[in-house]
């Protein structure tokens, strides 16, 4: 996956079925991408188009990843039908980038690159979409809001992606089916071009005399800053330089962005180039309403920002001497320019926790140190802070808050996430010490899983592992996520007399090299369930 990094994160809930939105929620994946950019804990997401000219993978000469993005997403979307409520942005492109009008390797580049960031919590289509928010972001446009929720379809949508060689009755058409007119067709189309350009080598009837060799797919610029998401696009249109082969190329008809940016007068696009700002306060809504441009049937989620205090990674385990260890980080995020000119190692953040009976102690708390490697956000200044505490066995826990400063000089915030605590359960607890997975080099290579689970609270009545792991869906490149069910089997006692030891070994499959692999670890214990969610996948070999 070249630059992709996955960071995964590891969550545990007390009782599966809570209706109130904190954390661990259903889209911490995604808000992680969203929140670092850089540094520890980074996803890789903005690597893929920082800087802002940098192309596919960072080795393919002449491309540009952050427009081969934007470009992904609105074809995804143009399938969408105002009149059947079909279509949108939900993935079908992974079965379309075989037609002409998504002629070239961009779209297929652009998912082999996604895939490192699809789970069983972030569908391609949510990482399409936060593509967007990201590159455009990184690339200085405007800060678009991010919902999540889309469904990946598994069949292609119709064939309804503009063309540049069709008329402007076709186009206008074709944006009004979308569910945009003719002002609002005349701002995505000039939104959308303002980074990137147009390929010889795929539309030689639109380009030509472009092909060098550090220029190998003969690029031709849509303007003069095509590494800036800014208004030059239009500032270009309406003072005659423009060089955007879509408007004033060689071959007329394909010239569709002159016809498009005129459809008004030049009304629009003159507004446009007037004001910067105007620009890019129009494409920030233009371009939100076009990644939530959805199937019907989709409810999207409430507009996800970082968070102010977020655990990552942080699990439970049992120690060799029968004590409870809680390792992990706890992430600080803020926008002001306190939290810009902090010192990580003069912060304090102070992790307190109740016991299994929900009661409080003095002694219940541990202090976070500052990890040495710095972060860095799109939206503001984010550290993290690692979390290596022991705690008793008997008394356990069940939620804990987080106390903490810019400096030591300041009265502490306490983030209760909430009101009611960051639940963390420590009934179903996975031992990945002693998990293992066989080299993918031998034959029928497995995973396997060892996890222990209280036995002071009644019978367990379920135990079990469930999976998700990724399959190649026959003519598309994105993947598809399944999860496999696999018993837990009583293995014998730990080394704590109040848990019990399980363990089951499953057949690690093919491809699943590609995605985020995760496995929840789940009990059913009196009638109510626990589970250690969204462990990362067992990489220590066996």
């Amino acid at each position: 996956m070249g630059m992709a990094k996955a960071v995964l994160l590891v969550t545990s809930l007390s009782v599966l079925g809570t209706s109130a939105y904190i954390w661990p929620g259903p889209y911490d994946l995604l808000e992680d991408a969203y929140t670092v950019s850089g540094g520890f804990a980074d996803g890789g997401i903005v690597a893929g188009v920082q800087p802002c000219s940098v192309s596919p993978f960072g080795f393919l000469p002449g491309r540009q990843a952050a427009a081969e993005w934007l470009r992904v997403a609105y074809h995804d979307m143009a399938t969408y039908s105002t009149e059947t409520g079909l279509g949108g942005l939900d993935a079908s492109i992974g079965f379309e980038t075989d037609r002409a009008q998504n002629i070239g390797t961009a779209m297929n580049t652009s998912l082999l690159f996604f895939g490192a960031f699809q789970s069983k919590t972030s569908s391609m289509a949510d990482v399409i979409a936060l593509s967007v928010i990201l590159a455009v972001k990184n690339c200085g446009g405007p800060s678009i809001p991010f919902r999540a929720g889309r469904i990946d379809a598994e069949t292609s949508g119709p064939e309804t992606v503009p063309e540049p060689q069709q008329d402007l009755a076709s186009h206008t058409a074709s944006f009004a089916l979308q569910g945009f007119n003719v002002t609002e067709m005349i701002g995505l189309v000039a939104c959308g071009h303002t980074i990137g350009g147009v390929h010889q080598v795929d539309f030689p009837e639109t380009v030509q005399n472009a092909i060098t060799p550090p220029n190998p797919e003969g690029m031709v610029h849509f303007d003069n800053s095509f590494d800036s998401f800014d208004n030059h696009i239009a500032t270009q249109w309406i003072d005659g330089t423009s060089t955007d082969p879509l408007a004033v190329g060689f071959n007329g008809t394909t010239n569709s962005d002159a016809r498009i940016f005129a459809a008004d007068g030049n009304a629009t696009m003159r507004a446009f180039a007037r004001d910067n700002e105007y620009f890019t306060s129009q494409c920030g809504g233009l371009l939100e309403r076009m990644l939530n441009t959805v199937p019907s049937t989709v409810q999207l989620s409430e507009v996800i920002e970082p968070l102010p205090v977020k655990p990552h990674q942080l699990m439970l385990s049992l120690s060799s001497n029968g004590s409870l260890v809680m390792s992990g980080y706890i992430r600080i995020f803020g926008d002001s320019d306190e939290a810009a000119s902090a010192n990580a190692a003069a912060m304090l953040v102070k992790l307190s926790w109740k016991d299994r009976n929900d009661q409080s102690n003095t002694s219940y708390f541990t202090s976070a140190v500052a990890v040495s490697e710095p972060s860095s956000s799109l939206w503001g200044s984010v550290r993290f802070f690692q979390i290596n505490s022991l705690i008793d066995a008997q008394s356990g826990i069940s939620s804990f808050v987080i106390d903490w400063a810019f400096n030591n000089q300041e009265t502490l915030t306490h983030s209760d996430n909430g009101g009611s605590g960051f639940p963390f359960q420590d009934v179903a607890l996975l031992q990945a010490d002693k998990s293992c997975i066989t080299p993918s080099s031998r034959p029928n290579p497995t995973t396997t899983v060892f996890a222990v689970i209280r036995m002071d609270m009644g019978p367990v009545s379920s135990a079990y592992i469930d999976y998700t792991s990724n399959v190649i869906q026959q003519g598309s490149i994105a993947v598809k996520q399944v999860t496999s069910r696999f018993p837990l089997a009583h293995v014998g006692n730990s080394s704590s007399p109040l848990y019990d030891t399980y363990n089951v070994s499953f057949p690690t499959g093919e491809n699943t090299n590609i995605g985020v692999i995760t496995f929840d670890i789940v009990a059913v214990i009196a009638g109510k369930t626990y589970a250690s969610l969204n462990n990362p996948a067992i990489i220590t070999e066996c």
